[in-house]
């Protein structure tokens, strides 16, 4: 028998079309960033501290936890606002290393948390960066006041290679994400490649350069040259910004001393 036969099909089977949504400029207000710290750390945006290891990228991330959980001072004499800060760390362990120094520095433990892990089908297990950041997500929106999440290392937030910028895109932009819908500081940890003495240091962040491209902010430690007439200094400099002055830093030990001019 000759003829056509019409099939329906479920209305979740049919094709799904896409729309992009288009924002015309007009419509669009311009806002001012918000500031954390002037000039420094930028809430709702991605920032790189990077550095050899032994140059104290660490205790600088909790230095700006600790003045940020008391609304104390920031390197600058600038006030920090008071806020929550949420930390993942895959190499230093919170009860023998990290919360030490946090008491040291006089930060207010009610406001520090720390990702322990994740449990899911009523099974704990580790926290993974590079999958489990709407299990975060969920997480950080019960904290309302989070105001800086520090991840040491941002390199394990990729699943692929971490060297290529797409793979390194596609891992970053889930955080880059977070950071934005909750306006929350995003401060990524992570270290300098060997044998790249010399070069300019957002060259020398170990991966991919899209790591320093999706950041707004990235900072870089180091430790000065000993010399016989003085002790060494360590540094804390601006590499890059995209969103405000690119030079300037501090020399640190137990104090902070403004070099380079800001």
């Amino acid at each position: 028998m000759n003829g056509t036969i019409e099939l329906t099909l479920p209305p979740e089977w049919a094709p799904k079309q896409s729309v992009v949504a288009l924002s015309r400029g007009d419509t669009l207000t311009p806002e001012p960033i918000n500031w954390l710290w002037p000039g420094w750390l930028a809430a709702g945006k991605m920032h790189i501290l990077g550095g050899q290891a032994g140059t104290g990228k660490t205790t600088i991330a909790l230095a700006l936890a600790a003045a940020l959980t008391t609304g104390g001072r920031w390197p600058d004499g600038n006030k920090a606002p008071i806020g929550d800060v949420v930390i993942w760390s895959g190499e230093d362990d919170p009860t023998d290393t990290l919360v030490p120094r946090l008491r040291a520095m006089g930060a207010d433990m009610r406001r520090v948390h720390f990702v322990a892990g994740i449990t899911e089908n009523e099974k704990a297990r580790s926290f993974d960066p590079a999958s489990d950041m709407l299990a975060l997500q969920a997480a950080l929106q019960e904290l309302p006041a989070a105001r800086l999440l520090i991840v040491d290392p941002i390199v394990s937030a990729i699943t692929g290679d971490s060297h290529k910028n797409s793979e390194t895109r596609r891992g970053l932009q889930p955080l880059v994400d977070l950071a934005a819908s909750l306006k929350c500081a995003l401060l990524g940890i992570t270290h300098f490649t060997k044998g790249t003495q010399g070069r300019e240091p957002i060259d020398r962040i170990t991966g991919s350069l899209a790591f320093a491209a999706l950041a707004r902010v990235v900072m870089v430690c180091a430790k000065e040259t000993s010399t016989d007439d003085k002790t060494p200094r360590r540094l804390l400099m601006r590499a890059k910004s995209n969103i405000g002055a690119d030079d300037g830093g501090f020399a640190y030990d137990q104090k902070w001393t403004p070099i380079l001019g800001h």
